[in-house]
């Protein structure tokens, strides 16, 4: 073979080399993170919410569901929830106390996740007359339907002490939000407690839990 056809034989191999070598890039998929009456409403200023609740008493996600007989049933609102503290106890360390929502209308209605809760009480330079409580560490609950009548309940805890220590802000009132409501429902809050302002705190001793229920 002469000296052109060795060239021409190494040029047909490279071309067949090249046509085999075809290299294919994945793009990688991207991933999205999945991601707070007495009869007094007042207009609320932004969660509660630990995931810190600052802005004010903050409203939750909420979700409609489809009952058995085909209609959606709709998220609980001030205008269909009760919503009660019960008996708050003094102590120097850490207090619970439940926060019971009851559906006071004549349909169903849905909440999920966490209301909104706030402290409101005396003016504190830096800080304002208002404590956004953090959301607790645990789990979200799911969508929990609340017959007329039934309730759910989200635990509040609450880092306290001593009335008379020196770290003792008094609350005069509890402002909650129900998961995706803009109105503030307002419960007194007994003054012989006294609460530790932890603002912006990673983990304060003060702060709500996932709503749990429907319980009796």
């Amino acid at each position: 073979m002469n000296r052109t056809g060795v060239v021409s034989a190494f040029g047909i191999v490279g071309l067949i080399a090249l046509a085999g070598c075809t290299t294919v890039e994945t793009a990688p998929s991207d991933t999205a993170p999945t991601p707070s009456t007495s009869a007094a409403q007042q207009p609320v200023q932004a969660e509660p919410t630990g995931t810190s609740s600052s802005g004010g008493t903050a409203a939750g996600g909420a979700d409609n569901e489809v009952g058995s007989g085909g209609a959606a049933v709709a998220a609980c609102t001030a205008a269909n929830i009760t919503p009660t503290l019960g008996d708050i106890t003094p102590s120097d360390v850490q207090t619970t106390v439940s926060l019971r929502y009851t559906n006071s209308g004549s349909v169903p209605c849905n909440v999920t996740g966490f209301p909104g809760a706030t402290l409101q009480g005396p003016d504190v330079d830096g800080l304002g007359p208002e404590y956004n409580l953090a959301r607790g560490e645990a789990t979200p609950s799911t969508t929990i339907t609340l017959e007329p009548g039934a309730t759910a309940v989200a635990d509040l805890t609450l880092g306290t002490v001593n009335k008379n220590d020196e770290r003792a802000w008094i609350p005069t009132a509890f402002l909650t939000t129900a998961p995706g409501d803009t109105t503030v429902m307002t419960l007194p809050f007994p003054a012989t407690v006294g609460v530790q302002r932890q603002d912006g705190a990673t983990h304060p001793a003060s702060f709500i839990g996932a709503f749990r229920g429907p319980v009796d």
